[in-house]
């Protein structure tokens, strides 16, 4: 638990008290309130919107129900050095200099890891990210995407939700196509001196590609790269687990590791999509549209 679910506590059952004490009417839940961070220009710790939200069912200005739940607040709570209200009804509060040394001794002394939300409802979550075709290593602009997606995978498992991190690997289209020639063409100029076409726009130029090239040719003595058709299927797969492997080392570089790498092609053999959106149709969630004649 963190010092604003601390205080949104604290507020919550004081508003609960006074509601049984017929002093303060409330709404039928009280997830409007909240606890954060004030704006930068007031000296305090905490802000707390409370009587913003409970001031039209009590038909009494925010600021005039704010200098009521001030002294409620503050009532036995020596952690408070001053509690104080802001336009147009917020509550700031700053706390006693020795209470952030006692509460650093208390979060380092907890079984509990601090920050983490233990109240919130546990999901699952597949956080799909990165997933760059699998045509050579990845640029800065993926890299900030993984980042991205790792941070939120980590934030979602911190607050011990279940989370599977996911790289879609597109091996199917044209891209994988050209790359595939790009990778037959590079082993033809390594194994005969064959020149790799520079005037080819499709196809794929990186130094990189004679890397994949070379560890192609030395994990597969016995392959035959006579003919580009008879080895395509077997060459596009050897190119991508390659390619992959450049992928998986930028990542690793990063620290960030995915649980699942799911390929295009598998589900385009397995007919999951088709599968789905039988599914769909199945629970109605899928309608045929009309063709409007112009």
């Amino acid at each position: 638990m963190n010092i604003f679910d601390i205080y949104l506590d604290k507020i919550k059952k004081i508003v609960i008290d006074q509601q049984k004490k017929d002093i303060l009417k409330i709404p039928d839940n009280l997830d409007a309130i909240n606890v954060d961070i004030p704006p930068k220009q007031f000296n305090c710790d905490i802000s707390t919107n409370v009587a913003m939200v409970l001031s039209k069912i009590n038909q009494k200005s925010p600021i005039d129900l704010a200098n009521i739940f001030i002294e409620l607040i503050k009532k036995n709570d020596a952690n408070i050095n001053s509690i104080t209200v802001a336009k147009p009804g917020f509550i700031n509060i700053k706390f006693q200099q020795n209470f952030w040394n006692e509460f650093l001794k208390n979060i380092i002394s907890s079984n509990l890891v601090y920050g983490s939300n233990y109240k919130q409802k546990k999901q699952k979550y597949l956080i799909e990210f990165v997933s760059a075709n699998p045509t050579g290593p990845l640029h800065v602009g993926h890299c900030r995407g993984a980042i991205l997606g790792d941070v939120i995978s980590n934030i979602l498992v911190f607050n011990n939700h279940e989370v599977v991190k996911e790289y879609y690997v597109n091996d199917s289209g044209n891209q994988i196509i050209n790359f595939t020639k790009s990778v037959y063409l590079r082993i033809r100029e390594i194994l005969n001196k064959e020149k790799f076409p520079t005037d080819d726009n499709n196809l794929y130029p990186g130094d990189y590609i004679i890397e994949i090239a070379n560890n192609i040719i030395d994990e597969n003595k016995k392959m035959d790269f006579s003919k580009f058709q008879s080895i395509s299927t077997v060459l596009t797969k050897l190119s991508i687990e390659q390619s992959l492997k450049l992928v998986k080392l930028n990542l690793n570089n990063l620290g960030i590791k995915h649980d699942n790498f799911v390929r295009e092609s598998d589900i385009i053999k397995n007919k999951e999509v088709e599968k789905v959106v039988k599914e769909l149709k199945v629970k109605k969630f899928v309608y045929e549209g009309q063709k409007r004649l112009l």
